[in-house]
């Protein structure tokens, strides 16, 4: 094979590589959401990569990450589905519960208010009007008390719908490791990552970032897409709270603190918005100590 038509295969072959890396972040993304996220950028992250350097090592580098990303997302994402699956048989379970409860209750309360007709249909009313205002008021005391009854074991069964179902809601979302807004890993999985670290000896070298100014929705999706370009896959990013960013580095305290004055300029200045505004932010980067996370 002449080498001009080598090269042009091999080319090929790199694009359709890269093609197929972009394909898959996205299907991994929109398969499942709340897991596949952080997977989505790590690997946009590898992609972003080898579009500068697709030497042979890099590439053999990249088929083990993407291999590896795989085989993690697989497991949290079939995790997350049974967690999801148990959680919402759960509430299934106890809403059935409630449920029989309510209407055992409506049972009562019914019987409850049959026998009050058949008391008032059977009573034999005095014709004095004074006596007559004395038993038609017991019937109507009798009659509010029951409705007042009916009324806050009502509101009690629904109260306790609502606090079931927030709870198993609270429950699914604890298991969730991507951050809607910008798919980074949210603060919950940073933590947990930490953690892991932490108990493996390893202190973890952590870079955070604050922004300060016109930070809204918008902008945070564009600075979580600038900061995720200038990070390697392997290294975690996290939307940290509403305006802050934190990256658990992969490498010495050094390199990360070398990287944090690299990135700063990068991330700051003006981002132009979808509806033709422009948006003025300013960040603070600096290496985070290893006890952020108590």
């Amino acid at each position: 094979m002449p080498d001009d038509t080598h090269l042009q295969a091999l080319h090929a072959a790199v694009n359709c590589y890269l093609s197929t890396l972009g394909a898959m972040g996205d299907c991994i993304g929109d398969a499942c959401p709340e897991i596949g996220g952080i997977y989505k950028h790590r690997l946009g992250r590898l992609r972003t990569r080898l579009a500068f350097d697709s030497s042979t090592p890099a590439l053999e580098e990249s088929c083990a990450a993407v291999a590896e990303a795989l085989r993690e997302y697989a497991q949290r994402a079939s995790g997350y589905v049974a967690r999801h699956r148990l959680e919402l048989n759960a509430a299934v379970a106890s809403i059935q519960e409630i449920v029989k409860s309510l209407a055992q209750r409506q049972d009562f309360y019914s019987a409850r208010l049959r026998q009050f007709a058949a008391q008032m249909e059977a009573t034999r009313y005095p014709t004095d009007a004074e006596a007559l205002q004395e038993v038609v008021a017991l019937q109507v005391a009798g009659l509010l008390s029951c409705v007042e009854s009916m009324t806050h074991e009502a509101q009690s069964l629904a109260t306790r719908m609502n606090h079931e179902l927030a709870s198993v809601e609270l429950r699914v979302r604890e298991a969730e490791v991507t951050d809607p807004l910008t798919g980074l890993m949210n603060r919950r999985e940073m933590e947990r990552q930490i953690e892991s670290r932490k108990a493996a000896g390893n202190p973890p070298v952590l870079l955070h970032f604050q922004l300060t100014g016109e930070v809204n929705d918008e902008v945070m999706k564009q600075v979580a897409t600038r900061l995720g370009s200038h990070f390697r896959h392997k290294d975690f990013i996290a939307r940290w709270t509403n305006a802050e960013f934190m990256v658990l580095f992969q490498g010495p305290p050094e390199i990360a603190h070398m990287r944090v004055e690299q990135i700063v300029p990068w991330i700051s200045g003006r981002y132009l918005l979808d509806n033709g505004d422009t948006a003025q932010v300013s960040v603070e980067g600096r290496l985070a100590p290893a006890e952020v996370v108590a």
